[in-house]
């Protein structure tokens, strides 16, 4: 950075004084800048990715039936319903952080088989086995 201050200064020795000086303050202005320049990329605001967000849950069923589950987070009221096939595995990808209520049914019938509440908290993917 000094090397373009001095590079500047040497090629003005042909003008006067005050150009001189003009052309030196004009390149630690410019050498200011580029540094701010460079230097302000690391003030963005990084990505936090999942934590405090949201976090996957996946439902693996290893009974014979087809199983419904019926999720509601207790404070925004979102549901979700998620269907799992016998031997299979589904999952509710990006659900939110805090308390989500289920419901597991078998599919088609009115009466549940488990309810319960589940704390989902930020990057913790969770699994649940149904047998």
């Amino acid at each position: 950075m000094l090397c373009i201050a001095f590079c500047i200064s040497d090629h003005s020795n042909g003008q006067s004084t005050t150009g001189s000086t003009d052309q030196v303050i004009e390149g630690g202005k410019l050498i200011v800048e580029l540094v701010k320049a460079l230097s302000g990329k690391k003030d963005v605001d990084k990505d936090t990715g999942c934590k405090g967000k949201y976090a996957n849950l996946c439902i693996e069923n290893a009974s014979a039936n087809s199983i419904t589950v019926y999720l509601e987070h207790r404070v925004s009221a979102e549901k979700r319903e998620v269907v799992i096939l016998p031997a299979g595995k589904e999952c509710a990808l990006q659900a939110r952080v805090g308390v989500w209520t289920y419901d597991l049914r078998n599919t088609g019938a009115m009466q549940s088989l488990r309810k319960g509440d589940l704390l989902i908290e930020g990057c913790n993917n969770l699994v649940m086995n149904i047998k």
